[in-house]
């Protein structure tokens, strides 16, 4: 595996994906639509971005979705249940989610905090569980070794590192990867970037 994993497109409308080779594998967040630099995957967290609703609202709009689109899903969402928003995206056609924005864009006490209150890492997984159990394909995000086997022990597809980790971390990272059949992806520095 490469010392640096292949950059996974951030798109914020299904027409972006369709340009897209037949094998790329794309991770679709209309939330992220504005946010341009290194932080959009933090600036989609925040409470005045629905993420969940402005995805949703995105796929009623009937555009085919690809198998190697992943829908965005934000794992921390406190008025939707996991299973309706999985329900909602299979009746909009989509077959694959990825824990995206993720709570792997935050460090510091400010994590510590998300993790005390059940906001955290669990739930990104749970929900990772849930759709892989319902048949969906899954992308994880991950930072850390633990969450990365705990992703490819419920059957993720893929993973993919958060962009502050380090050479060490990819490394670890690229060697689980191989359980996946998809491989070890990592976020680019900018929506729409390669």
């Amino acid at each position: 595996m490469p010392s640096t994993p292949r950059s996974i497109p951030v798109v914020t409308d299904l027409a972006a994906s369709a340009s897209d080779q037949p094998k790329s594998v794309t991770l679709y967040c209309p939330s992220c639509e504005g946010l341009d630099g290194s932080a959009y995957d933090t600036l989609a967290l925040l409470p005045i971005h629905d993420a969940n609703e402005r995805l949703l609202a995105e796929l009623r709009n009937g555009v085919p979705i690809d198998s190697q689109v992943f829908a965005g899903v934000f794992a921390l969402d406190p008025f939707r249940r996991h299973v309706d928003i999985l329900k909602a995206l299979e009746a909009a056609g989509c077959h694959g989610v990825v824990n995206f924005p993720s709570v792997t864009a935050i460090d510091g006490e400010m994590r510590v905090s998300l993790e005390d209150f059940g906001y955290g890492v669990t739930a990104e997984i749970n929900l990772l569980r849930t759709a892989v159990a319902k048949g969906f394909g899954a992308l994880a995000v991950v930072d850390s070794f633990g969450m990365a086997q705990d992703a490819v022990t419920i059957g993720v597809s893929g993973l993919i590192a958060a962009r502050h980790a380090n050479d060490a971390m990819l490394a670890e990272l690229s060697e689980l990867a191989h359980e996946t059949s998809l491989g070890l992806f990592r976020l680019p520095d900018a929506v729409g970037g390669t």
